[in-house]
């Protein structure tokens, strides 16, 4: 081996680096302003308040509303069960058999804290003595389990996965490795080939989605009780609706540092903030604001309004048209601003 050359090769490829903006920005920049915004986002403060619902209970209600860390709920028990399926609380508590009776799901991540709060609380008051014994109930119902919750995200996911990297990174690709500029100057339309490679790729959502809906339903039960068709379209539109970002994105970007910077800064504010992990609602101001207006957020909610409660078509078909106007904005514009070469 010649060190020679190998120092040359080395050289090269430094001095290559360097002069492309693209990978400085997304190389250096980019991590510095993700480190800045989320430091700013999330500064030490004290602890947010842990959501319970309680039903119909208005003794319990007023002890455990003396806890500063409890954010107490009233609510009815189907309303109660529906807010601790999609969890936009902890954990209910109601009256049972003379006593409370306290109901959560230990893997989801509140659950523990909501448990030690509540009884810290009644501890806490010589009132609670009245309104005792406290039981606890595993939440291990089918529909309001954790992983209930999480199967229609992790589809939100895979859908917003399938358009940005399996549509727009390799159409960047084809463009540094000339193959656009060859299409181009062939008989077929632009528009012919852009809209033909979205349908093949978008066409691969659906058996991936099914996967994932018959993985959960086989492993863990997880229903499906909303209607088959609305489920079918709702991915279909969502796949639809991600590759038009994935092309828009991928529009203009020239090399691979550079479309995968723009990828992660598309798709990290939807990893966080759109409810594929835990629920949103509890999210206040321009934070709520923001991630309403994402496109993940309405899949995710959309999906788990079929796969969790019994919503049909007519439930669904504004989240099915809004994201089909979202594709169709953004494959409008790719369609304008798209680069060949």
């Amino acid at each position: 081996m010649r060190l020679r050359v190998v120092v040359a090769v080395a050289r090269s490829t430094f001095r290559e680096f360097w002069r492309s903006p693209d990978a400085l920005f997304w190389t250096y920049g980019f991590p510095l302003v993700m480190a800045l915004a989320l430091g700013l986002a999330f500064q030490p403060g004290p602890p947010p308040q842990v959501p319970i619902a309680v039903v119909a209970d208005a003794d319990a209600a007023a002890l455990l509303a003396a806890e500063p860390r409890l954010l107490v709920e009233p609510l009815a028990a189907d309303a109660a069960d529906r807010a601790l399926a999609r969890g936009r609380v902890a954990a209910s508590l109601r009256r049972q058999d003379g006593g409370l009776v306290l109901r959560a799901d230990p893997t989801r991540p509140d659950a523990e804290s909501a448990v030690l709060l509540v009884e810290r609380a009644l501890r806490a008051e010589p009132a609670a003595p009245a309104i005792a014994p406290l039981r606890r109930e595993v939440e291990d119902r089918p529909g309001s389990r954790y992983i209930d919750f999480l199967i229609p995200g992790l589809i939100g996911l895979n859908l917003l996965g399938a358009g940005m990297w399996g549509i727009g990174f390799n159409l960047v690709q084809m463009r540094v490795g000339k193959l656009l500029r060859r299409l181009a100057v062939t008989p077929m339309r632009r528009s012919e080939f852009l809209f033909g490679y979205l349908l093949g790729r978008c066409l691969l959502v659906v058996p991936e989605s099914a996967a994932l809906v018959g993985f959960g339903a086989l492993l863990w039960d997880v229903p499906f009780r909303g209607s088959l068709l609305a489920g079918l379209l709702l991915v279909a539109a969502g796949g639809l609706a991600f590759a038009g970002l994935g092309v828009l994105v991928a529009s203009r970007a020239r090399t691979l540092e550079g479309v995968g910077g723009l990828m992660n800064l598309v798709q990290l504010p939807m990893w966080l903030l759109c409810g594929t992990w835990f629920d949103t609602s509890r999210f206040t101001g321009a934070l709520r604001w923001f991630a309403d207006l994402l496109p993940l957020t309405h899949v995710n909610r959309a999906l788990r309004d079929v796969m969790l409660e019994p919503q049909g078509l007519l439930d669904a078909a504004p989240t099915i048209a809004g994201l089909c106007a979202f594709a169709a904005v953004c494959l409008a514009l790719a369609l304008r601003w798209f680069r060949w070469q």
